[in-house]
């Protein structure tokens, strides 16, 4: 480490001008030594160059996995961590050329009302490169139970500040659905004033009004709850597999139909769950627990979690902490709309560990991932589905 930070305070003074010739003589000869640290070192009179690795820089946050990153490096990685070294303290001093300072680590395997003046929805056209896949934006459609279809659009969605929808009073109150499509999210209150966040390809059946005896919705997909505390109307949250029944708090469930598992995570408060095969048995989760419900087995786990990288999506960040590839893509391919295929199965389990801002272009994210994984993405031209291949 004291050698890397020798070669890049040389290499700062030569690029400023103020190099000692004994200095100069020092840095010359590791130059010479390999064709790869000359390279770089051209590298860095390339605007081009810097550019990306400030673009890269802004679009991940490495400090959070930093520790567990590294141990697992040297664990599994110790074959390519020489060109890692190599790729750092070329970064490392890029950055400290332009004025800044930059840590890389290598990952491993790495409305108040419903209208008819509602926005349509467009479809998305069909892509034919990287650059075609945009991330998510707040779009949703509620349902009456008529069958009546109404769009909603960004300006009730309750994104950075702005209006959210609110389920309106009704006369008549009848049950709702709202569904959020891949490539959308969305916020909405209830008419309790419960909050609730919707993840890509998530839906929420609700009522219009909730009755005075309890509350109760059901949902798939994931969903973050704000749950308004009234002690006279119990809440209720249903998937297709559990019952979780709310005591006044925060906590999200994620219960995809395409996923081995669901999982429902509590943040604050209390929550309790039931599985709907043995609704008499009952599991009390406490604060930072996530249950976990085998599909198959329909046996229930617990592990203690961070509810900040589980619930990350709703502050506007991927964070992957021990997931696999195949996790990875299955929240990428819903958040950008697109459907992939590994040309090598063996891939999918790799492991990865980062985070990236959920709002950057598609390309941006997936560069990361190849610097960070030895992997590919290409576009088939056939049916514009991401092919996922060794790099």
């Amino acid at each position: 480490m004291d050698y890397d930070r020798h070669i890049t305070r040389l290499i700062y003074l030569r690029m400023i001008g103020t190099i000692s010739p004994s200095d100069n003589q020092r840095l010359e000869e590791w130059l010479d030594a390999d064709q790869a640290h000359r390279r770089f070192f051209e590298s860095l009179s390339d605007y081009d160059t810097l550019s990306e690795e400030m673009l890269m820089r802004s679009a991940v946050d490495y400090r959070r996995p930093a520790l567990d990153m590294t141990r697992i490096i040297r664990s599994r990685r110790r074959a390519c961590i020489s060109r890692r070294i190599i790729r750092a303290a070329a970064i490392l001093a890029a950055i400290i050329a332009i004025g800044t300072t930059l840590l890389f680590l290598s990952p491993v395997r790495l409305s108040t009302s419903i209208g008819d003046s509602r926005q349509h929805i467009a479809e998305t056209p069909p892509a034919k490169s990287l650059d075609d896949f945009v991330a998510a934006s707040p779009k949703a459609t509620v349902t009456n139970s008529t069958g009546q279809t109404i769009s909603l659009s960004a300006n009730e969605s309750g994104r950075d500040g702005a209006d959210c929808f609110i389920t309106p009073p009704s006369p008549t109150p009848e049950e709702l659905c709202l569904e959020v499509p891949r490539g959308g999210e969305f916020k909405i209150i209830l008419e309790d004033s419960t909050e609730v966040w919707l993840n890509s390809e998530s839906t929420i059946r609700y009522p219009e009004a909730f009755g005075s005896g309890e509350r109760r919705v059901a949902v798939t997909g994931e969903v973050y709850f704000q749950v308004k505390k009234d002690p006279s109307r119990p809440f209720y949250v249903e998937t297709d597999r559990q019952v979780v029944r709310v005591y006044g708090t925060s906590f999200n469930i994620r219960a995809y139909h395409d996923e081995p598992a669901t999982y429902t995570t509590l943040e604050t408060g209390s929550i309790s769950l039931s599985q709907s095969s043995a609704p008499s048995g009952e599991l009390f989760l406490s604060q930072g627990h996530q249950a976990i419900l085998d599909h198959t087995s329909d046996r229930i786990n617990m592990s203690v979690v961070d509810p900040g990288v589980v619930t990350s999506w709703r502050h506007g960040r991927f964070i992957f902490e021990n997931q696999t590839l195949e996790r990875i893509m299955r929240d990428l391919s819903r958040w950008y709309d697109f459907h992939y295929e590994f040309t090598d199965q063996s891939l999918s389990s790799r492991i990865f560990m980062g985070s990236i801002p959920r709002y950057s272009d598609f390309r941006t994210v997936i560069q990361v991932l190849e610097n960070c994984g030895h992997i590919r993405f290409t576009v088939s031209p056939s049916d514009n589905k991401i092919l996922i291949s060794e790099e």
